[in-house]
């Protein structure tokens, strides 16, 4: 964002220096006042302005009877902390404040370690101990949610150095790593049942849609249920797609494809995203049907933002000018409420007392409930008469106090807090109870999409106070089995992606999503689609050429190298490996060809040159380990038969694989020498079995395990 101001780091002042000018420049960031509210830098809970962010001490609850001061962060701390907040929502807003629980886990770690809350002192051992309190399992009894403070912790050391704001650079890397699924296959059934839309609900919202409703409700959720169709999307970013978004390229064929010109949060900001062929039409009549019932509240948007002094006049508001004192009737038109029941002054004077009830709890409309109260006051207490009348002070300027603080939304005139599209442009914005049926939509007030309530238009109703909400049981599906979540519209366009063998990165890109690692999140395919999948490409099949395969490092599965199972086999310098990396790490440190698991392929040349240059440097091996027993240096004796073994294998593997009675494809499984890093370290601590340790032969020239003549042998003397 152009209008965001950056803070830059003052050239050779000391930390403790940097860390004030740091302070002074975040209170000078207003992006969170509220109206006549500004932020109160010296509170402690700052969660009228920011959601849900205090900043109290680690496992300090700020809303428990309980809270005192000894429970607020460090007096040395928490300015910083305020900074720090302020600046990060400033520049990217999120709906937790995370950034707070990795500032309470240093402030932690700091007193642990007997260090004064001084953020200037942190250095890397600070941050392992927040790192350890994080991993915590009573801390944190989710791994994900630790890996995700994690990161927090990642981004603040980073921040630290790159401003210098502490004495010691920390060049800390965050040591919590991702959680890997550890329930496997069943786990991964669940997840897809679960996060997967059901057919048939799917084909029930089709039938919806080509019914046409003319509901503003109904098309309200099956077109954005279109739109979340035709492109992966998270429902809060519905409210920063433009009204016209669409957006038409030409590619290599000369053809025009359909784009959506999206912002994907959690920083990825703008892209164009493209749209199915199959999907176009749909997609251009989801805008469509959006536009037609969107256009008046976006005419509303522009009025409200131009004119920010005057009541917005629409089509039931009196015509009157602004400051004409208006009569009971005329504030009932201008407020578009229903005059049904008893007189204009018994609705109205119920209005009043209502919403004062409403605005005594709030703290951003005081000049709202100044307006109103005068208003209550001025009317006489029983029925007018003659001698008593009312005495009337509302007009349409002062109503529009009322709406700018009660009524328009917190962020106008954008739709969101990222401040990327204004409502006037938005193409999902409404008047305020469009879709009621109890209340007249506001004409002079509007909002913008609401994630909860589409998720509840589409997920069955849980109680009476939903009832009549899902568009499913309006439409006469029956049955708690019609209904999903907007989340779900995700999840079944990245599957349908990776079934189409569309790569990572562009699912990435096409989902808004900056780390590739969660696109396995969201691919649902079953093991045996995606055997079968390999299976269509030729992976598996008894006629592939191994040989072939190899030489070009394309995928072999491991009953194709006589192994068992569906996995594929790593690919290796020298061949291919089956061990399964998911267990646990390489056992022979990389050593392929003293292993068992290791399998090289007769007729792939490039690795037999491989083969042949690791041959080469063994005998080069062999012979100074030959000069180092001559010159009777310690250890060689080691050396030198740990060479003679590796250097006699490598021979055999070069005869075999240059065999010309050995077919091109065969595969050859190297020996195995029963040593493993493990084993090796076991051993040398005494902890093996003497029947499970491997056996390894004195040896010395003047010894019988020393085969002289084998060495020359092998050396070519």
């Amino acid at each position: 964002m152009s209008d965001v101001i950056i803070f830059k780091p003052k050239a050779n002042l000391e930390a403790e220096q940097q860390v004030t000018a740091y302070v002074d420049f975040a209170k000078s960031l207003r992006g969170f006042d509220k109206g006549d509210v500004p932020l109160d830098w010296e509170a402690v809970n700052w969660s009228y302005w920011i959601k849900s962010l205090a900043f109290s001490k680690l496992g300090a609850n700020v809303r428990s009877k309980t809270f005192g001061p000894s429970d607020v962060l460090d007096s040395q701390f928490i300015e910083f902390a305020k900074a720090y907040c302020i600046h990060q929502q400033t520049l990217n807003r999120t709906a937790e404040v995370s950034q707070v629980v990795a500032l309470r886990l240093v402030e932690k770690a700091l007193l642990d370690l007997g260090y004064s809350a001084n953020i200037t002192l942190v250095h890397s051992g600070v941050m392992d101990r927040a790192a350890e309190v994080c991993s915590d399992p009573l801390v944190h009894k989710s791994a994900n949610r630790a890996y995700r403070v994690g990161q927090q912790l990642q981004a603040l050391s980073n921040f630290l150095d790159n401003n210098q704001l502490v004495a010691k650079p920390l060049h800390w890397k965050n040591p919590i790593g991702r959680p890997l699924d550890q329930e496997g296959h069943r786990k991964r059934e669940d997840d897809r049942k679960k996060r997967m839309p059901n057919p048939k609900v799917l084909d029930a919202l089709a039938e919806i849609w080509v019914a046409k409703p003319t509901e503003h409700r109904d098309i309200f959720v099956s077109s954005n249920s279109v739109i979340l169709l035709s492109a992966p999307g998270r429902v809060d970013e519905l409210n920063q797609l433009a009204k016209d978004c669409v957006v038409w390229k030409e590619n290599s064929k000369s053809e025009q494809e359909l784009f959506l010109n999206w912002y994907g949060q959690k920083g990825f900001g703008f892209s164009d995203k493209p749209v199915p062929k199959t999907f176009q039409h749909f997609c251009l009549e989801a805008i469509e049907r959006l536009t037609s019932i969107t256009e008046g509240p976006r005419k509303l948007a522009r009025k409200l933002e131009e004119s920010p002094d005057e009541f917005p006049i629409h089509e039931e508001c009196p015509n009157v000018r602004q400051d004409v004192i208006l009569t009971h009737e005329q504030v009932l038109a201008t407020m578009c409420l229903e005059g049904s029941q008893g007189t204009p002054r018994h609705c109205v004077k119920t209005w009043l007392n209502q919403t004062l009830k409403v605005l005594d709890k709030r703290k951003d409309c005081k000049a709202s409930k100044t307006i109103l109260r005068e208003a209550l006051d001025g009317m006489y207490a029983g029925k007018p008469s003659p001698a008593n009348q009312d005495v009337l002070t509302l007009t349409l300027r002062k109503l529009n106090v009322f709406v700018r603080e009660y009524w328009l939304p917190p962020t106008f005139p954008f739709t969101t807090e990222a401040k990327t599209v204004k409502f006037q442009h938005a193409l999902n914005c409404y008047y305020s109870y469009q879709f009621e049926k109890k209340f007249k939509a506001k004409l002079f007030s509007i909002e913008a999409q609401d994630k909860n309530k589409l998720n509840v238009a589409l997920t069955p109703a849980k109680g009476a106070r939903d009832k009549g909400l899902n568009i499913f049981q309006r439409w006469g599906y029956e049955g708690s089995d019609f209904g999903l979540t907007t989340h779900q519209f995700r999840h079944y366009l990245n599957t349908l992606a990776a079934k189409g063998n569309v790569g990572e990165v562009e699912r990435a890109r096409w989902s808004s999503r900056l780390n590739l690692s969660q696109n396995k999140v969201y691919n649902h395919e079953t093991t045996e689609e995606r055997v079968e999948r390999a299976r269509s490409v030729g992976l598996g099949s008894q006629k592939t050429n191994l040989a072939e395969l190899s030489a070009k490092n394309e995928p072999i599965m491991l009953e194709e190298l006589g192994g068992s199972g569906d996995r594929i086999a790593h690919t290796t310098l020298y061949g291919k490996c089956e061990h399964d990396f998911s267990v646990e790490p390489c056992p022979k440190a990389r050593g392929c060809l003293g292993c068992s698991k290791h399998k090289c392929i007769k007729g792939d040349d490039e690795k037999l040159r491989r083969i042949k240059f690791e041959k080469e440097a063994l005998r080069v091996n062999l012979e100074k380990a030959q000069r180092g027993i001559d010159e009777g240096y310690f250890g060689a004796d080691k050396w030198l038969k740990d060479t003679m073994r590796d250097y006699e294998r490598a021979c055999e593997l070069v005869e075999i694989l240059e065999n010309p009675d050995v077919p091109d494809g065969s595969v050859i499984a190297c020996q195995d020498d029963g040593f493993t890093s493990v084993t090796k370290a076991l051993a040398a601590r005494g902890k093996l079995k003497e029947s499970e340790a491997p056996k390894l032969p004195p040896f010395s020239k003047s010894e019988p395990g020393f085969d002289q003549e084998k060495l020359r042998k092998l050396l070519g003397r």
